[in-house]
């Protein structure tokens, strides 16, 4: 088996990729570079921000680049950020895969989809089945609660009748994401799974590739953090008053995403030049991608996930050492996350 995971941004090509890391690391690349060769590679497009031609234009460049994979799954973003449906297609059309089932839920994380309604931390978010129809000339189907928790075999006969289609499905638990991932398991073609770190967690433990929890390393900490996600400003602000090494925009307000990164992401190359550390962490797809263009990386080997939307692993770059790196995008984690990772860590 080939499995490959196409995101669109970094952070989610980690927090879902690192999932696969129990029996060797899995790599991740950033566009225009290729998937790496191995049992279970990830892409990232750095499609999000794109518009809707030139997203579909880079999954489908990114599929025929491993044209020998003989699996895929579509990370989306958990609350339904960049071209979900015009990507979900675009990569079903570059496979030649006749169907989808999609879910963005991420239990873990607050995120459910019920009666079709994405809901975060209980606040109804999108349609998922409007939003993916408003890019997708696919026919699409519901898959309520109720039939979900029929259980996998009931459930694989329902898929197998939407065959052609894509299947939007509700699910409220992570019982509910692994009986969605059994009965499409169970169907032969095997249809595209598109969804978020919480639907790539049971593929990764039905396929047997699983990583436990992953151990952060002590020492000394980098925390950079161009997200402007008020839970990523609340972690900086806990990290700050804990005496963490911090790298972060200062006016939260009027900065440009894209700009603070960057310039973060060169804040950050200059101090690497001059002081070690035993773990940089990066929070927000923009930052973690600004680093990873700045160092001139080649790909991050993910080794594991110290928690839920986290994932650790090593950027490898020329003229650079192994870097352990943890990912985290900007939206997920309590404000003294980074605090309690960094207590666990010293223990």
């Amino acid at each position: 088996m080939a499995l490959i995971i196409v995101a669109d941004d970094l952070t989610g090509a980690c927090d879902a990729g690192t999932l696969f890391a129990g029996k060797a690391p899995v790599p991740v690349t950033v566009w225009p570079d290729p998937p790496v060769a191995a049992e279970v590679a990830v892409v990232d497009t750095e499609s999000r921000r794109l518009d809707r031609a030139a997203a579909t234009d880079r999954v489908s460049d990114a599929a025929a680049q491993r044209a020998g994979a003989t699996s895929w799954f579509k990370k989306i973003d958990s609350t339904l950020r960049g071209h979900v449906g015009a990507e979900i297609v675009a990569l079903l059309q570059a496979t030649r895969t006749p169907s989808a089932v999609a879910c963005p839920a991420f239990p873990s994380e607050g995120r459910t989809v019920l009666d079709r309604v994405l809901r975060v931390d209980g606040t109804a978010a999108a349609h998922v089945v409007d939003l993916i129809r408003s890019e997708s000339d696919r026919p699409l189907a519901w898959i309520p609660l109720a039939e979900v928790r029929a259980g996998v075999a009931a459930l694989a006969v329902r898929l197998a009748r939407l065959a052609g289609m894509i299947a939007v499905a509700d699910a409220e638990t992570d019982d509910d994401l692994d009986t969605i991932v059994g009965a499409a398991l169970a169907l032969d073609p095997v249809p595209l799974l598109a969804g978020s770190a919480g639907l790539a967690q049971p593929l990764a433990e039905r396929l047997g590739l699983h990583a436990g929890c992953a151990t952060l390393p002590g020492g000394r900490w980098l925390i950079i953090a161009g997200s402007l996600h008020p839970a990523t400003r609340r972690q900086i602000a806990a990290a700050g008053r804990a005496g963490l090494h911090v790298l972060a925009t200062a006016d939260a307000e009027h900065a440009d995403v894209g700009d603070a990164a960057a310039t973060l992401a060169r804040e950050a190359a200059s101090l690497l030049a001059t002081e070690s550390f035993d773990l940089i962490v990066l929070t927000g797809g923009d930052t973690a991608v600004a680093f990873y263009r700045t160092l001139g990386a080649a790909r991050i080997d993910l080794v594991g996930a110290p928690g839920p939307g986290l994932a650790l692993g090593y950027l490898r770059a020329p003229g650079y050492p192994a870097l352990p790196v943890l990912t985290k995008a900007g939206g997920f984690g309590p404000p003294e996350l980074f605090v309690s990772l960094r207590k666990e860590a010293m223990t």
